[in-house]
């Protein structure tokens, strides 16, 4: 039915109310006339926060009762277009893990309604800018800042991916091993917010695994150095992200110098965060243990310059606001006198 449209339904009493009835009013296989109207509808919203950002109208159903997690490989058949003017920017059959979709033109709201998808389904989306492809628009694939983009998208086939539960030691190493790398290669084509999801991941596999006691120590070792890399590499792309995340930077930092205080790039990148969010002498501690242990590094000498500046500036603006504040005070001591001296 469309909205509006008025029907006469007819029910044969298999699909009424059978050979019971429903007395009083209705006798044994009785055969059922329904007039209804189609006032309104509401499709399923999919977004988070529940402002209709992500709208699902179900074509075909699945099959199963799993749907996919993130980091599962899907495999998708999907047609976009602009709900502006149905302009089809997208037609195409694409694979590729659930979280990464940004890597292969595929917007959040996607990736979001496939987390709630069975074998086989086909549905019809319609996404708001904000899970779609935002103020920015995606020059691309032709969609236009601020757009609101439908998509018919089928889930052909998908494998979940584990859950580190699910895994030993030696195989959320090895795994941990192809976040990072993957979270590498998106920082060097600075994609950082892949870099960071997978340098996260990283985190998640490892966190518990590197102080497990059950685990051998060879294993928990390895986990170690691979968090303390992970951390630091978090630090850094927090660093170089727009706009710049100081205190997540400092916190990354600081987790890496709990496995080694001593580690120069902890050092250095939390002095950064720390001289970003206008600590400049916590800042010039960090410096100075680097140039400490590496008496040649001149990045770190040329940050010292920069966080001595900084703080004779903050102590400069200090002794002008207490001057200034004396002067006001002094001010007002003496209009006080004067009028009591008057009365």
């Amino acid at each position: 039915m469309k909205k509006g449209e008025v029907c006469v339904l007819t029910c044969a009493p298999e699909y009424a109310y059978g050979a019971s009835g429903s007395p009083p009013k209705i006798p044994p296989n009785a055969t059922l006339q329904f007039e209804i109207e189609m006032l309104d509808w509401k499709l399923e919203d999919l977004s988070p926060d529940k402002k209709n950002g992500i709208l699902r109208h179900i074509i075909t159903k699945g099959s199963g009762f799993d749907s996919p997690n993130d980091g599962a490989l899907v495999t998708v058949e999907l047609e976009g277009k602009l709900q502006a003017d149905g302009k089809v920017f997208d037609t195409r059959t694409v694979t590729f893990n659930l979280g990464e979709g940004s890597d292969h033109n595929i917007c959040e709201g996607v990736e979001r309604a496939l987390e709630k998808f069975l074998k086989g389904e086909k549905s019809r989306l319609i996404i708001k800018p904000k899970y779609a492809f935002k103020t920015k628009g995606n020059q691309e694939l032709g969609v236009p800042p601020d757009a609101t983009v439908e998509y018919e998208v089928t889930l052909t086939n998908f494998e979940k991916a584990k859950d580190s539960w699910q895994m030993d030691g030696a195989e959320n190493l090895d795994n941990a091993k192809i976040f990072k790398e993957k979270g590498t290669n998106y920082f060097k084509e600075s994609k950082y917010q892949l870099a960071i999801k997978m340098y996260k991941k990283v985190v998640s596999l490892l966190d518990d695994l590197a102080n497990n006691t059950i685990e051998p120590e060879e294993i928990r070792a390895k986990a170690k150095e691979l968090l303390t890399s992970a951390h630091l590499n978090l630090a850094l792309v927090y660093l170089k992200v727009t706009p710049v995340h100081h205190f997540e930077a400092r916190e990354h930092a600081t987790k890496a110098l709990k496995f080694d205080e001593n580690n120069v790039k902890g050092l250095f990148r939390r002095g950064q965060a720390s001289l970003g969010l206008g600590e400049a002498e916590a800042a010039l501690r960090d410096f100075q243990k680097v140039v400490e242990l590496e008496p040649q590094n001149k990045a770190a000498a040329n940050q010292l310059i920069v966080c001595r500046a900084t703080i004779q500036k903050q102590k400069q603006k200090e002794k002008q606001l207490y001057a200034n504040m004396f002067d006001k005070f002094a001010k007002h001591d003496s209009e006080v006198t004067d009028r009591e001296d008057k009365s």
